[in-house]
């Protein structure tokens, strides 16, 4: 069990060399004399935890700060700072005039050359120290950010084009806004830096006509932006049997307050207890709530329709840099126009599709009925035709994938519903593809998955990880059999610690 120490008031001086993935800052306890300190009464306790690591809440890196310590565990420390005593020579106003106690932009502190840097040492320091992973380092480029000649938006702010704002009941009245740092209750946010300007104006309404609320059914406010066109979603709670009529009429309000701020509105429901933003069913759809967005990868525009709730990046923009780099390290390593890609995680199979001009175009309708005399126990791993399939778990997204390929006129692309944990029962049915692709969620690839592909090997992977500290994980299995070729990270995500990371990997 770790050490509390709230009530012990012990206070450590630390310079701050890092930032954590979680948006912390870091140090390492040296016998430092606190003569600038304000507060001469406290005495700080250097001498009892020199040598130990320290994480900072509400500080950055290049600061040398007192730091009051929250928790003592086996290996570091948790502290908040108490007082700034040296400057940072990093240090940014900020953007944000919620920034004290809003927990969206963590990084806003910070200039954004010195994020940049600092999201590549995460990258790295995830590879060498928790994945043991050894000399990629020649193979690592620098990171691709909005302000990269790549990317299409030379933009930090207003970049997201999904928001999820949380409902919670405060001294009675409806409160509606980002989470407070370190709890979940809402900041009410009226100027916002990471999505349009508009969204601000969306909230407004909301909060307008639902202050005199005052029922605990409100959930969720997930604002959508896509080519100009707005859609909310509030997510609830079922309808209670009391108040059913007021909760059903206050749902029809916000739509007709908000007709002239939005495309369309769709109201969903959440049982579950467990604090995510995702409706579970769909109750109503008020106006217009199929949104579209457009990519354009190596000059191929791709369309995309999006559902409701299906998962897209959130930073357009940055997805055509992120997606471009799977183009032109798949297109380095496949045999021209006549690519055999399989996109596990697909979601609505973006990535996939936009790799589809890399797969020969069939004329006939897909089907893989023709491979099934072929496994990977023939002695060629070939195919007689070349195509894409993409494999994801939820059924929604499949269902938007196949619209998509249609969409685009790729006829010779199959989505299939399935978990990624699967991966060796299309082993063992289908040949080997030139190319897996894999984007996991947040807690990256299925154990079984890693082992299927160390058992079967097919030639090239490409992973995109949106967590380094699982990519690494994923990657230190990997490389039993495989070399990491090439290492790209994109900042989908400025003035937070998050950012993306392609991987390309080669069979030993």
């Amino acid at each position: 069990m770790p050490l509390f120490c709230v009530n012990m008031k012990e206070y450590v001086l630390v310079r701050l060399t890092s930032m954590s993935h979680d948006g912390r800052a870091v140090g390492r306890i040296e016998n430092l004399s606190a003569l600038n300190w304000s507060n001469q009464n406290i005495q700080c306790q250097n001498a009892q935890y020199n040598g130990m690591v320290v994480f900072v809440q509400n500080a950055i890196i290049g600061q040398t700060v007192m730091a009051e310590l929250i928790e003592n565990k086996k290996n570091f420390l948790s502290a908040k700072c108490a007082e700034i005593i040296e400057q940072s020579p990093f240090f940014s106003s900020g953007i944000c005039p919620h920034q004290k106690e809003c927990g969206g932009c963590a990084w806003q502190n910070i200039a954004y050359e010195k994020q940049i840097q600092e999201k590549e040492n995460y990258i790295k320091n995830a590879l060498k120290r928790l994945g043991k992973v050894q000399n990629f380092e020649k193979n690592f480029y620098p990171l691709l950010s909005p302000l990269s000649a790549a990317a299409r938006q030379n933009e930090t702010l207003f970049y997201r084009n999904k928001m999820e704002f949380a409902f919670a009941l405060q001294n009675g009245k409806l409160a509606l806004g980002l989470r407070k740092k370190n709890s979940h209750e809402p900041v009410e946010v009226t100027d916002c830096k990471l999505q349009n300007p508009h969204a601000m104006k969306i909230l407004a309404v909301l909060r307008s006509q639902l202050q005199d609320f005052q029922y605990d059914f409100f959930r969720y406010a997930v604002l959508r932006v896509f080519q100009n066109n707005w859609t909310v979603e509030l997510i609830t709670y079922p309808f209670s049997k009391q108040h059913k009529n007021e909760e059903e009429q206050t749902i029809l309000a916000c739509y007709e307050a908000l007709k002239g701020n939005i495309a369309g509105l769709v109201h969903s429901e959440r049982k579950a207890g467990t604090d995510i933003a995702y409706g579970e069913r769909i109750i109503r759809e008020f106006g217009k709530t199929v949104l579209y967005e457009k990519l354009k990868i190596s000059g191929r525009e791709i369309d995309f329709k999006l559902g409701s709730s299906a998962f897209f990046q959130v930073n357009s923009a940055m997805a055509e840099v992120l997606y471009q780099v799977v183009y032109d390290f798949a297109s380095a390593i496949l045999p021209e126009k006549n690519a055999h890609i399989w996109d596990f995680y697909c979601g609505i199979g973006s990535i996939g599709l936009s790799l589809a001009n890399l797969c020969v175009e069939n004329t006939k309708t897909f089907s893989l009925e023709y491979v099934k005399g072929l496994s990977v126990d023939t002695p060629c791993y070939s195919y007689k035709k070349a195509f894409l399939l993409g494999v994801e778990v939820v059924e929604k997204a499949i269902s938007l994938a196949e619209e998509n390929a249609q969409l685009n006129q790729c006829i010779f692309a199959k989505f299939i519903c399935s978990a990624g944990k699967n991966l060796q029962k299309f082993f063992k049915q289908y040949s080997l593809p030139n190319l897996l692709i894999l984007d996991p969620p947040r807690s990256g690839i299925e154990n079984e998955a890693i082992s299927s592909i160390l058992q079967y090997a097919p030639q090239f992977l490409i992973l995109v990880s949106c967590n380094p500290t699982t990519l690494a994980r994923d990657l230190a299995k990997l490389t039993q059999k495989y070399s990491i070729k090439a290492i790209q990270g994109v900042d989908l995500f400025p003035h937070t610690p998050h950012v993306e990371t392609v991987v390309l990997l080669e069979r030993n």
